[in-house]
């Protein structure tokens, strides 16, 4: 089954051309900029990421500024970590915009970013915004599978192998995971699924009737074989 799908969604086309105007444009800069501004400032204050963690306890309370700004909090990592981690985060994100142009990878974000809000109110509990961007390298796997990196600066993989270790490991946290987890799951990754959801099902679909197709001729075949004898 091929893993190079494009997106193609008419619901999707038809926003775009109600819609096209209202996008944020170089999106894939700015949540970059973003993240390296509060990861700068969390060196200089450690506590200043809490105040900006997604709480809906807090978010009653009236600091609504937690329902944007969680979207840009970085991992806890070392400097050179983090200039990795931002320089692959740019290359996913960038590449993204440029494919599916500023209108549809907004979108893209903006469904998962709403998606993961909608869940942390409903939960009562803070949701961050890992699998948010966890999506952002689905994506770009997805559309690029056979783009390499270099593991631990040495090993080449192509980035395709790395998704599928990834879906694994969902897949285990889901069907292991309690309400909690399958909620947040769910909610972090309706994005992807709303964007290649449908062609993933219909390459699923082709795969198995290739498969059916198979044990048909090997039965016709084997057939055939039995009357001649």
């Amino acid at each position: 089954m091929s893993y190079n799908i494009p997106v193609s969604a008419t619901w999707i086309d038809r926003l775009e051309r109600r819609f096209e105007g209202w996008h944020m444009p170089q999106l894939a800069t700015f949540i970059v900029a973003m993240n390296a501004a509060i990861y700068v400032l969390s060196l200089v204050k450690p506590e200043f990421p809490i105040l900006l963690t997604l709480q809906p306890d807090l978010i009653g309370q009236g600091q609504l500024w937690r329902l944007f700004t969680f979207l840009f909090i970085p991992p806890s990592v070392s400097p050179l970590w983090m200039f990795f981690w931002l320089y692959l985060l740019y290359t996913y994100a960038q590449a993204l915009e440029n494919e599916w142009g500023d209108f549809r990878f907004n979108l893209f974000y903006g469904l998962g970013a709403l998606s993961t809000i909608a869940a942390s109110l409903l939960l009562g509990a803070g949701l961050s915004n890992f699998i948010l961007n966890t999506t952002i390298f689905l994506a770009f796997a997805a559309l690029y599978p056979d783009f390499e990196l270099m593991l631990f600066f040495v090993l080449p993989v192509k980035v395709k192998w790395l998704a599928y270790i990834w879906w694994l490991v969902m897949a285990f946290n889901f069907l292991g995971g309690g309400w909690y987890a399958r909620t947040a799951i769910a909610a972090g990754l309706l994005n992807y699924g709303l964007f290649f959801g449908r062609t993933h099902w219909e390459n699923v679909k082709f795969w198995l009737q290739v498969r059916r197709n198979r044990r048909r001729y090997r039965q016709a075949f084997k057939d055939r074989d039995d009357e001649d004898a």
